[in-house]
């Protein structure tokens, strides 16, 4: 009889529940400059006075010491982050929301907080949910409100597959290249350490993946990317992101769009081999 995985008990990290952190620095134009360089945008679209959505993730980067980082490459000892003993942390998704534009040579601040944590079984036994609440102020107003999603993993399995695309009506398409340059590059403007994005024998042999995997929010970003290019004039109030599968360096990166009634237009990330990588769905008025 083949033996029953239990769901993590996650008692013991209640009191994270009650952990609050701040943030605060100036919104220095440098990091954007440098993401428009990775992204080979257009010179139109390098911000000069506000930042676009999702930009602001250049900011309020985690500082744990090298010695600190766990064997994957991931911050495990921030003091939002609870111990718990699986041994990867993947990122699962965001929704964001954008109350007013966040400005440059200014200063910020964000406010965090966990506000969830669930345990599961899933493929690989036991997971562990972890949503996160950043609330960005700025002149003590508060600018953005956002929800981050992370998932604990057990050790590695097969690579994930991810779920194969129905036949979706597709009003546009964009096509992004992504190499090694761009995922190194991408890793050092967020400061992000995770070895499945840099190292590839780690990435192979321990991570179980075929190949360097493009960060979650680098999809994420391509993505909102992709509807600013699309629709330069529309003001974005809300974006949804769900994670659904990886994609791997040296695949082109080929976003889907098309409208999703009055004020909502849906975009998403296929791979080569016709699998829906991320989903999301933007919010927007002005378009």
């Amino acid at each position: 009889m083949a033996s029953m995985t239990i769901a993590p008990d996650l008692t013991a990290f209640q009191p994270w529940l009650e952990r609050r952190e701040t943030a605060s620095e100036l919104l220095s134009a440098v990091p954007a400059q440098g993401l428009a360089a990775t992204l080979n945008l257009s010179a139109a679209s390098v911000p000069a006075h506000t930042l676009p959505p999702l930009w602001h993730w250049l900011h309020f980067l985690d500082r744990t010491p090298s010695s600190q980082l766990a064997d994957d490459g991931s911050p495990r000892t921030r003091a939002l982050l609870p111990p718990i003993a699986l041994d990867q942390i993947m990122w699962a998704g965001s929704e964001v929301e954008f109350v007013r534009p966040l400005r440059l040579d200014e200063p910020a601040s964000r406010h965090s907080r966990i506000l969830d944590m669930t345990g599961k079984n899933g493929s690989r036994g036991p997971m562990v949910f972890l949503t996160t609440e950043h609330r960005v102020e700025q002149q003590g107003e508060v600018a953005i409100v956002e929800l981050n999603r992370a998932v604990f993993l057990g050790a590695a399995a097969p690579a994930p597959v991810a779920a194969t695309v129905a036949k979706r009506p597709t009003e546009r398409e964009r096509a992004w290249q992504v190499d090694e340059s761009v995922l190194f590059r991408f890793s050092a403007l967020t400061f992000n350490s995770h070895r499945i994005h840099y190292d590839l024998r780690y990435t192979t042999q321990v991570g179980g993946y075929p190949g360097l995997v493009v960060h979650g929010p680098l999809q994420a970003i391509l993505l909102a990317e992709t509807f600013r290019e699309w629709f330069p004039n529309a003001v974005v109030s809300r974006i949804e992101f769900r994670a659904k599968g990886p994609l791997y360096n040296g695949e082109p990166v080929v976003v889907g769009g098309a409208a999703r009634g009055r004020g909502q237009y849906a975009l998403w990330t296929v791979s080569p081999r016709a699998e829906c990588a991320m989903e999301c769905l933007v919010t927007y008025t002005g378009a």
